[in-house]
C-alpha cells in the first residue's frame, strides 16, 4: 500500500494545483465581471457662439532701421538696446565742426548775393539794367538760398532723433566710430500699439474678416486684452496652407514685448451647435491623451477619444470625438475599464 500512496501523490498534487487554478481565474473573472455604476449625462448640442482659438505672437507694430544722412565721426551715443525712447528722443550725435564751417560759408554767400540783389533790383526798376543781368543775380539770389537751406539741413542731420516711441532693438553704432548715409546705426521697434498675429488655417480664413473681435490672453503677463481684426493677409503660406491674421491692441504702458506668446480667441459672430461635456467626465492618460467614457445600449462603458476647443457655460466643448444622443460617463469613470459593464 505505502508503494501505492508513493506513485499517485505526484498525480495528486497536481490535480490539486490545476483545480486551484481553474479556481483563481474563475474568481478573476467574476472579478473582471463585476458591474459598477455610474452615472451618465446624455449628449445633447446646444447653441454657442461660434469662436476659433489660436497660439500667437506679439508682433511690433513696425520696424525701423535708423541712421545718418551725413557723414561724420560719432561723438555720443545716448541710447542703449531694449532701452524705451519716446518720439523725438535724441539718439545721436555726430561732430559738427565741418557743417557748422559750411553754413557760415553758405550764410556770407547769401549775404553777398542778397546785397547784389538789391542793388541790381533798384537798377532794374529805373530801366538802367539790362534784363540779363537782373535775371542773372536773381538766379544767384536762389542759389545762395538753396545752399544755406541746405548747410542748415546738413548741421542737423548731425543729430539722430528717435522718428516714434518705441524700444531700440538693435544698436550698431559706438562713440568713436565712424558714420555714412547708408549705414544702420540703431533698429527701432513701434509699440504703442503691437499686434496679436496668429496663423489660421485655410478651412477658417472664410469665416473671419476685417473687424471681428477677439480676445487675447497674455500667460506671461496673466492679461487679458481685447481688439478686433485689423489685418488679414490675402497671401496664404504654400507649405502649410494657412493665412496670417493680425489683431491690433493698445500698448500704452509697454508691458507687451514683440515675440511674446498670445493665446488668441477670435468670436466670428456666428452660432452653431456645439457638444459640451462636464469638465469632470473628462479623463487624460499618461500618454496625454484626453477621453471620456460612454455607456452603449447593452450597458457596456467605451473609452471615446476626444478633442476638446476650449470652456463653454456648461463645461468643455468638444470638437471631435462625441455625437448627439451619446451618454457619457460623469461620475464613476475612474473605476471602469473598457469594456466594462455598468450599472445607472
Amino acid at each position: 500500500m505505502a508503494t501505492i500512496v508513493r506513485t499517485f501523490t505526484p498525480v495528486l498534487a497536481i490535480a490539486t494545483l490545476f483545480l486551484s487554478s481553474c479556481g483563481s481565474k474563475k474568481e478573476q473573472i467574476r472579478e473582471e465581471e463585476k458591474t459598477v455604476k455610474v452615472s451618465v449625462k446624455q449628449i445633447t448640442p446646444a447653441g454657442q457662439p461660434e469662436a476659433f482659438s489660436y497660439s500667437g505672437t506679439i508682433e511690433a507694430d513696425n520696424s525701423v532701421a535708423l541712421g545718418f544722412s551725413v557723414s561724420g565721426r560719432v561723438t555720443a551715443v545716448s541710447v542703449q538696446e531694449g532701452q524705451h525712447v519716446r518720439a523725438g528722443q535724441l539718439l545721436a550725435t555726430l561732430e559738427t565742426t565741418e557743417y557748422e564751417n559750411a553754413l557760415l560759408v553758405a550764410k556770407a554767400s547769401l549775404e553777398q548775393a542778397e546785397d547784389l540783389f538789391k542793388r541790381y533790383n533798384e537798377l532794374h526798376s529805373k530801366g538802367s539794367l539790362p534784363e540779363r543781368d537782373f535775371i542773372s543775380a536773381k538766379v544767384s539770389l536762389a542759389q545762395a538760398e538753396a545752399n544755406k537751406s541746405s548747410a542748415v539741413k546738413r548741421l542737423a542731420d548731425t543729430k539722430l532723433y528717435a522718428p516714434f516711441t518705441g524700444i531700440i532693438s538693435a544698436k550698431q553704432i559706438e562713440k568713436g566710430a565712424s558714420a555714412a548715409p547708408g549705414l544702420t546705426a540703431f533698429t527701432i521697434l513701434k509699440t504703442d500699439q503691437v499686434y496679436a498675429q496668429a496663423s489660421v488655417p485655410e478651412s477658417e480664413i472664410g469665416k473671419l474678416s476685417i473687424g471681428k473681435d477677439a480676445v487675447i490672453n497674455i500667460p506671461v503677463l496673466s492679461e487679458t486684452l481685447r481688439g478686433k481684426i485689423n489685418i488679414i493677409n490675402p497671401q496664404g503660406d504654400q507649405t502649410t496652407k494657412t493665412f496670417t491674421v493680425k489683431v491690433r491692441i493698445g500698448n500704452n504702458g509697454g508691458k507687451l514685448l514683440p515675440g511674446m506668446i498670445s493665446d488668441i480667441k477670435i468670436s466670428t459672430g456666428k452660432t452653431v451647435d456645439a457638444i459640451s461635456v462636464p469638465a469632470e467626465s473628462v479623463v487624460r492618460d499618461a500618454d496625454n491623451i484626453t477621453y471620456v467614457f460612454i455607456v452603449n445600449d447593452q450597458n457596456k462603458a467605451i473609452r471615446k477619444r476626444i478633442a476638446t476647443g476650449g470652456l463653454s457655460a456648461d463645461g468643455i466643448l468638444i470638437t471631435n470625438g462625441l455625437q448627439s444622443g451619446d451618454k457619457v460617463v460623469v461620475a464613476g469613470q475612474t473605476k471602469i475599464k473598457d469594456g466594462q459593464t455598468v450599472s445607472l
